[in-house]
């Protein structure tokens, strides 16, 4: 039997390519912003922001940390964009899933003394909330059609003012100004994964969601019925599957993720609830999907590395002042319109394409 010779212009080698090619691209491009801002040493500083997080344990630890939400904001969101839904409610479902998470670990009475039992009780409250609240923009989606994008949005800001009033007045420290709750009780909270970071077992947790996701999608008669959902919109209704029970199960999914998301977050990196705004993962979970290609291990990839360039920043940032972190920006950008553009490279392969025909013909 014949092997298939490689050939980059083939589907999976062309998509891996322009992958590399946008990144590459956005990176010239921040080089280029750093010899504008800087006039000289730019090259230096460009070398030190690549790689800064690897200088010690505690700096790479720092990217590991701020990877989880990410990664958990772009599991959430592909789910949608695969049944062809731009749905950015993970925002709201990620502020008020960490408000329920924080009345429980505030709550000795429910909390069992045990670190594994405790921490539990509390993601998986974060998550069960994450999952009823999604179903309201599904519902009205699949009821009424409404625009999931415009009830998301509205959702977020409505869900964050509840959230807010409720951590105000009652789950902050009565006698005390400001708008944080009382502190986690000790055994709510993940334990350390890496000594001398603040890597936590949320980690473990934020890989068990990416294979869990990949079954799904992959393995499962409900995640080819989502896959096939996006690219046809009729796909439920002429293969006998309820097109509203497809949507349903796809917001309580999403939200589950989201809601577990937040309790992670919150449990492994705070001692306390002091969100004072939306934690602006709406739109960073549809970049992680889109840089990710809406693949499980492609969002985890995009949230590693979106998470060390935002990292690198950040720590250069705190020993130079040229150095802005709002710099990342524009790799994030860059990278988002290249790898989710149709036409990107697409003259190039047609050409290949063409010479390997002339060649075989």
């Amino acid at each position: 039997m014949n092997k298939k010779k490689f050939k980059w212009t083939d589907e999976g080698p062309f998509e891996f390519l322009r992958i590399l090619a946008s990144i590459a691209t956005a990176l010239v491009v921040t080089f280029l912003v750093l010899c504008i801002v800087t006039k000289s040493f730019a090259l230096d500083l460009f070398i030190d922001l690549l790689t800064y997080p690897t200088q010690k344990m505690l700096y790479f630890g720092y990217v590991l940390v701020k990877m989880v939400p990410l990664c958990f904001a772009g599991l959430a969101t592909l789910l949608y964009f695969r049944t062809g839904l731009f749905n950015l409610s993970t925002e709201g479902v990620f502020y008020i899933s960490g408000v329920v998470a924080t009345w429980f670990a505030i709550n000795p009475n429910i909390m069992t003394g045990n670190e594994i039992l405790d921490s539990a009780i509390c993601i998986l409250a974060a998550g069960v909330s994450g999952a009823l609240i999604a179903l309201i923009p599904g519902f009205l989606k699949a009821k009424l059609n409404a625009d999931e994008m415009v009830i998301s949005l509205m959702m977020n800001s409505i869900l964050f003012g509840i959230g807010y009033y409720i951590v105000l007045n009652y789950l902050a420290v009565s006698g005390i100004t400001g708008t944080a709750s009382a502190d986690f009780i000790d055994t709510a909270r993940l334990t350390k994964l890496i000594p001398k970071t603040q890597v936590h077992t949320g980690l473990i947790i934020m890989f068990v969601a990416v294979a869990v996701v990949y079954i799904l999608l992959f393995k499962t008669k409900l995640g080819y019925s989502i896959r096939m959902t996006g690219l046809n919109k009729n796909f439920a209704k002429y293969s006998g599957m309820s097109a509203f029970g497809l949507f349903m199960t796809v917001h309580l999914l999403a939200g589950f993720i989201g809601g577990v998301g937040s309790g992670v977050e919150l449990m492994g990196l705070y001692k306390k609830f002091s969100w004072s705004q939306l934690p602006g993962l709406g739109f960073t979970g549809a970049l992680m999907a889109n840089i990710g290609k809406n693949h499980p291990i492609g969002v985890l990839l995009a949230a590693f590395g979106i998470s060390y360039l935002r990292a690198g920043a950040q720590l250069l940032a705190n020993s130079n002042p040229v150095i802005d972190i709002s710099m990342i920006s524009i790799v994030e950008v860059i990278l988002t319109l290249l790898i989710s553009s149709q036409f990107f490279l697409r003259a190039w392969r047609s050409k290949q394409m063409l010479k390997e025909e002339q060649k075989n013909g």
